[in-house]
C-alpha cells in the first residue's frame, strides 16, 4: 500500500505536547498571544478517561495574576478557590514555626485551587485549537522542521515543539536530553483529613517524624488536603494497614499536641469515597532543557519535592518565559528554531529552577537526615530566622 494510505501528514507552526495543566496553559497563552492563527497551533495529548480528582495545588501571587489575565479566575466558583492568608512552617521539634501573614503584605499569599477544575476551565478556553489525542512515539528534525510521529499513525511537522509531558517525559527521552535523576527513597501519599480547628485559610508545612507533610486548607472550614512524604520501607507498612489514614492522623496528633490540633480521617469528599493516592518521589534536574526546535517546560524540565508547593508555579513560569522568548524572536523576523529562543529561555529559567531545587533539597534532605545534629541546626536556624526579616527571603523565593 502507498505510505499515504497508512499515515496522515499535518503541519502546524508550533506544537504543545502534554495534557496536564502546564500544557493546557501553554496552549492558551499561545492562542491569546495574537502571534499565531488558530490553525498554526496544535495540542498533542493522550485521551485519558476522566476520573474524580479532588487534589489541589498552591498558586502563588504570580501564578494567580497569570490565571486572572487568562480569565480563569472569574470562572471559578466559591468552593473551587481557597485563599491562603497565613503560612506556617514547623521544624522537627514543632516549636516556634516560621510564619507569614497576609496582614503584613495586605494581600493574600496565594490560593489553593482544585486541579481538575483549573484543567477543565482551560480546556474549554482552547477547545477551538486543533487537538490530537495520541502519544508521540518518535521524532526527527531537519534544518527547517521537527517531525512528531504519533501512535495513531499521524505525523506532524512543526517549526517548534514545547514539551510538557510530565516528569517521565517520553519526548525528553526521544530528544536524548540528559537528566540527573535523584532517588529520594520516599513515597508521596495524598488525601483528605478533618481538622479539630477551623483552618482559617492557613497552609502548613511540617517536618514530622515520618517525613515532611504539606497541609492545605480546603473548601470546608475544617477540611484539609495533605501530601505526606514517607520513606519507601515505612510507606509500604503504612499502606498495608487496613486504615492507613488512622496511622497518619495519630502521628500528626502527636506532632501537633502542643498546639492542641487534632486530625481525623474523612470517608467521603463531595459524596465520593476518599481514597489515598501515592507516587514515587524521584526527582529530576535537567541542565539543558532544549534541543533542536524543542523546549522542555514544566515537570518535563524539572521535578522538585512537593514540600514547598512550588512545582506548578515553576511550570507556569516556564510557560510565560517560553512565550516571551518566542515573541522576542518573531518581532525581529527570526525563525521559530532560532538559537536565541533557546538561549533566552535557559538564561531566564535555569537560575530560578535550580535555586528552587536547591532550596527544597536542603529542606528535604536536612530534615529527613538521621543526624540529630543536622536537624537541630536547621530547627535552631528556623527559630532565629523567625525573629528577623530574613525569613521573607523564603516568601519572596516562593513568589518567583
Amino acid at each position: 500500500m502507498d505510505i499515504k494510505d497508512l499515515s496522515q501528514e499535518n503541519f502546524h507552526k508550533i506544537c504543545v505536547v502534554g495534557g496536564g495543566i502546564t500544557g493546557a496553559v501553554m496552549v492558551l497563552l499561545l492562542k491569546n498571544s495574537n502571534m499565531f492563527k488558530l490553525s498554526d497551533i496544535a495540542w498533542i495529548k493522550p485521551n485519558l478517561k476522566s476520573k474524580n480528582d479532588f487534589r489541589t495545588t498552591f498558586y502563588n501571587k504570580t501564578s494567580l495574576e497569570l490565571l486572572k489575565k487568562l480569565n480563569v479566575l472569574k470562572v471559578l466558583k466559591k468552593n473551587d478557590y481557597t485563599s491562603v492568608k497565613k503560612i506556617k512552617v514547623f521544624g522537627s521539634n514543632n516549636s516556634s514555626p516560621l510564619e507569614w501573614d497576609s496582614c503584613d503584605t495586605k494581600r493574600e499569599l496565594g490560593a489553593i485551587i482544585k486541579n481538575d477544575i483549573v484543567l477543565s476551565i482551560v480546556e474549554d478556553l482552547v477547545k477551538d485549537v486543533k487537538q490530537y489525542n495520541s502519544f508521540v512515539t518518535n521524532t526527527k528534525c531537519n534544518k527547517f522542521e521537527r517531525t512528531l510521529y504519533l501512535d495513531n499513525k499521524t505525523f506532524i511537522n512543526s517549526h517548534l515543539v514545547l514539551s510538557a509531558d510530565g516528569k517521565s517525559s517520553n519526548l525528553r527521552k526521544l530528544l536524548s536530553i540528559s537528566t540527573i535523576n535523584k532517588k529520594t527513597k520516599h513515597i508521596a501519599i495524598s488525601g483528605f483529613l478533618k481538622q479539630s480547628k477551623n483552618h482559617n485559610s492557613t497552609a502548613i508545612q511540617a517536618f514530622t517524624n515520618i517525613g515532611p507533610i504539606g497541609i492545605l486548607p480546603y473548601e470546608n472550614k475544617n477540611l484539609v488536603n495533605f501530601v505526606q512524604s514517607i520513606q519507601e520501607s515505612e510507606c509500604k507498612k503504612i499502606l498495608s494497614k487496613e486504615n492507613p489514614e488512622n496511622f497518619i492522623c495519630e502521628e500528626l496528633n502527636k506532632f501537633f499536641s502542643q498546639i492542641n490540633l487534632n486530625f481525623s480521617p474523612v470517608k467521603k469528599i463531595n459524596k465520593i469515597e476518599n481514597k489515598l493516592s501515592y507516587w514515587d518521589l524521584d526527582l529530576n534536574l535537567i541542565l539543558n532543557p532544549t534541543s533542536s526546535r524543542a523546549i522542555l517546560i514544566g515537570d518535563a524540565a524539572h521535578s522538585i519535592h512537593p514540600l514547598a508547593g512550588q512545582g506548578l508555579n515553576l511550570s507556569l513560569g516556564d510557560c510565560v518565559t517560553a512565550l516571551t522568548a518566542i515573541r522576542n524572536c518573531l518581532k525581529i523576523g527570526n525563525d521559530l528554531g532560532d538559537e536565541e529562543i533557546f538561549e533566552f529561555y535557559k538564561r531566564e529559567r535555569l537560575p530560578k529552577n535550580i535555586s528552587m531545587t536547591a532550596f527544597t533539597d536542603l529542606m528535604f534532605f536536612g530534615f529527613t537526615s538521621t543526624s540529630n545534629k543536622t536537624q537541630s541546626l536547621l530547627t535552631k536556624g528556623m527559630e532565629n530566622l523567625n525573629q528577623t526579616n530574613l525569613k521573607n527571603i523564603f516568601r519572596d523565593l516562593a513568589s518567583i
